[in-house]
């Protein structure tokens, strides 16, 4: 398969939001904690799909913790808004 594909880089301050809608051709999203006002915060994570009827619910990375969102091969991320604490930073790449 050839083509090419943007990379998107962002550094969250706090309380910024980054939202992924499913128009931005994003398949791939790591997102890293650096700091969580001393484990008070940290960076939120909510999707938005459901299994067996059963809505997805928000998980925090802590100091130090990251994650990585991939959705299955060949297509795109559908719903996900990441949010940044009060007094908490993180990275966020993708494409």
């Amino acid at each position: 398969m050839s083509g090419t594909r943007e990379i998107y880089t962002r550094t969250m301050a706090a309380t910024d939001v980054i939202t992924v809608a499913g128009t931005e051709g994003i398949s791939t999203l790591s997102i890293l904690c650096k700091t969580d006002n001393t484990g008070a915060a940290g960076i939120t994570i909510l999707g938005g799909g459901r299994i067996g009827g059963v809505p997805a619910n928000a998980i925090t990375l802590l100091a130090d913790e990251s994650l990585t969102v991939t959705a299955a091969s060949g297509m795109d991320i559908a719903s996900l808004t990441i949010t940044a604490g009060a007094s908490s930073t993180g990275i966020v790449t993708g494409g």
